[in-house]
């Protein structure tokens, strides 16, 4: 029997996700969203996201929060990496090197969180490159997952609907609208919805949130690895394989409040330069000439906007209220509406989801 009949606004991964696991807790699930797998609208930043795990160091109550949620999300993409290899989730080796890291990565407290990964180990100066000579003066390595961001958006929707669950695509301008869109469709009355998830990406008019802009390049180089860098001047690179032959993201900007949808020349060519520098071994031969000069091979830029939030993700329940419809022409009655938010994950999307999917469970189940 079902324990009610759930709305989901928005079909990015922690939406998706959410309603996976609301599936499976026997809740019948309705997804509303402007943007669905297979769209690529700048606004959608699921599908341009470089998915993969990288720890961070923990320094307060906030990121100890978040690095529980990440810590779950790591467990269900070791599952799946075995035991589906359809949603394109693979386990690789990752890679961080940093010119001048922070005492938060080089203090190797285990409560810090940061060494604390399977198969974590500082590497030594002569696995560096530039063996320690160059700018890269610390490393480390551990045991990381990465996935194919498109294929596996396609994927979890695939799941939703295999459980029965239902996708709708429209534009919502609130999130009560939600209600009475997916009332209509299922021909049912606004009464039997017992919350809202608010998986929107920046919420609606949620002063908190603001765009970060991203460009990455998608080369046909393949890798054997997910690499990060950070420079001594706190730029940052990474290099992250597409498992499915979907070639190898390398990237990338953040641009706090950029609302350029164009890729920049500028970027395009500092990250191949960076990129070429930092991990040599990418560089490969073209494949039409095995014996001319190994480079990166560009396929294309990509530009999204991560759904940034000052606090960071946004998670918790809140009891508002919707209009109804007039009864006889005349006068209106409203209907409580248990909401439960979920958005503002910004660039940790992918690494938290199924540990915040789980968190959303509980709070729709809470009186």
């Amino acid at each position: 029997m079902s324990q009610g009949r759930v709305i989901v606004i928005g079909a990015g991964v922690i939406g998706l996700t959410s309603a996976v696991r609301l599936l499976e807790a026997n809740y019948d699930v309705t997804i509303v969203a402007r943007d669905l797998p297979g769209d690529l609208t700048i606004e959608y930043a699921s599908p341009w996201a470089g998915a993969h795990f990288r720890p961070l160091p923990v320094t307060n109550a906030a990121e100890a929060l978040e690095q529980n949620l990440i810590r779950e999300t790591y467990a269900e993409f070791e599952k799946l990496a075995s035991s589906d290899p359809s949603s394109s989730v693979r386990i690789v080796p990752g890679i961080e090197y940093f010119d001048s890291p922070s005492k938060s990565y080089t203090d190797l407290k285990e409560e810090a969180g940061f060494c604390t990964w399977p198969e974590f180990r500082v590497l030594a100066q002569d696995e560096l490159p530039g063996k320690g000579a160059g700018p890269i003066k610390w490393g480390a390595t551990y045991r990381s997952w990465v996935l194919n961001s498109p294929v596996y958006l396609s994927w979890l929707q695939r799941q939703v609907e295999l459980r029965g669950g239902r996708v709708i695509r429209h534009t919502l301008s609130a999130i009560p609208e939600a209600v009475f869109i997916a009332s209509e469709q299922l021909k049912e009355s606004q009464l039997e919805f017992v919350a809202v998830v608010n998986a929107s990406g920046i919420g609606f008019g949620d002063p908190a949130s603001f765009p970060s802009r991203g460009q990455f390049l998608l080369i046909s180089n393949p890798c054997d690895a997910t690499v990060s860098y950070q420079t001594a001047d706190g730029e940052a690179f990474v290099i992250i394989p597409r498992p499915l032959s979907g070639g190898t993201l390398i990237g990338g900007t953040k641009e706090v409040n950029s609302w350029n949808p164009t890729p920049s020349e500028e970027s395009t060519a500092g990250i191949l330069e960076n990129v070429a520098k930092m991990y040599p071994k990418l560089l490969t031969a073209p494949s039409n000439d095995p014996n001319g000069e190994p480079a990166l091979h560009l396929l294309y830029p990509t530009v999204g906007r991560r759904p940034m939030r000052k606090g960071g993700l946004r998670l918790e329940k809140e009891i508002s209220s919707i209009v109804l419809p007039q009864s006889g022409g005349f006068k209106s009655k409203t209907k409580e509406l248990k909401i439960v938010h979920c958005y503002g994950a910004g660039g940790s999307g992918y690494k938290l989801s199924w540990g915040a999917a789980r968190r959303v469970v509980e709070l729709v189940g809470e009186p």
